[in-house]
């Protein structure tokens, strides 16, 4: 017996001084008479936190799903950003290059669906592809600290060419591949 237990035998007369007034028991049964009679049984608090919980996690991952998707739309918007100012044809050269990126990666993803290792292609060549945009994320930072400067603005077209040029090269090999797949069956 615990000392809360022991004290309240000690001392039940004052705990018990008052009885509860008349008919409380009855209303008491009548009432859950009724809830029983009704077959409404109130819900649980544990099943609405279940829910809040349930709702939470779900929004959760619809934000964190919207964020990856919307990462390299992020990105060219700053891109977009950093290029204000600049002369119109470079902005174009620019976008021509990432429209050119992203046609090459679809490309590239197709193939290495057909391939035993494309995956494993796939995989190495967006490392690749991703520290290029590292890089390209290191000269916007440069191009928005001085827009004017020439040598920052020809980095960034290289950056565009070297991308390319991967991703063609990646894409060449692999239509080889397959071209010679093709001629030893």
């Amino acid at each position: 017996m615990n000392n809360l237990d022991k004290f309240i035998k000690d001392h039940a007369e004052k705990f018990n001084d008052q009885d509860p007034a008349e008919g409380h028991f009855d209303r008491f049964e009548q009432r859950l008479e009724k809830l029983h009679a009704s077959g409404i049984k109130p819900a649980p608090i544990r099943l609405w936190m279940k829910i809040a919980a349930g709702i939470v996690i779900l929004m959760t991952a619809g934000l964190t799903i919207f964020e990856l998707a919307t990462h390299d739309f992020s990105n060219r918007t700053n891109l977009q950003q950093a290029t204000l100012g600049l002369p119109d044809d470079l902005i174009e050269v620019l976008d021509i290059y990432e429209r050119r990126t992203d046609q090459q990666m679809s490309e590239l993803s197709q193939l290495a669906q057909n391939c035993p290792n494309g995956s494993n292609l796939v995989k190495t060549t967006q490392k690749e592809v991703d520290q290029l945009n590292r890089n390209m994320d290191d000269l916007v930072y440069a191009l928005k600290e001085n827009p004017s400067d020439e040598r920052v603005q020809n980095a960034m077209i290289q950056n565009c060419k070297a991308k390319e040029s991967l991703l063609s090269d990646v894409i060449l090999q692999k239509k080889m591949k397959k071209c010679n797949e093709t001629i030893n069956r």
